[in-house]
């Protein structure tokens, strides 16, 4: 009868690859494996912390709302009109004012979500007929 540390000794060296640097890769797989996994688990709410603007939904609407605000005003009988979206201006914000949203107001961001937009000509009134050419 064998020895059981024999036994054992002969099971683990069955398992290792039989060329080394194959049992060399999966030592450092092994090792770099968790690490990684523990830098993403740490890295990562730090990266959202700093790149994710974090506003409450009282300061996302007002961004919402000049966003609402501008894209009306560039609408009518014969166009229309230009649709600003809301999330650069959030986003570009952030940037602006390093996450610190109390510094935000409806007048700030109607002035930025103007910027969004260029008068490039004209347009007649339409006075319930045809639109003009």
């Amino acid at each position: 009868m064998a020895a059981p540390a024999g036994l054992l000794a002969r099971a683990a060296l069955a398992l290792f690859p039989e060329k080394p640097e194959k049992a060399l890769m999966w030592v450092l797989v092994i090792i770099l494996a968790p690490v990684a996994l523990l830098a993403l688990f740490f890295a990562g709410p730090i990266v959202i912390w700093e790149r994710v603007p974090i506003a409450s939904p009282e300061q996302v609407i007002i961004y919402v709302n000049a966003a609402k605000v501008v894209s009306e005003s560039t609408k009518s009988p014969c166009d229309p009109g230009v649709t600003v979206d809301w999330q650069p201006l959030l986003a570009i914000d952030a940037v602006r004012l390093n996450q610190d949203f109390s510094k935000a107001n409806p007048g700030r961001a109607e002035d930025l979500a103007r910027m969004f937009i260029e008068k490039a000509g004209t347009c007649q009134v339409c006075d319930g007929g045809d639109p003009p050419t």
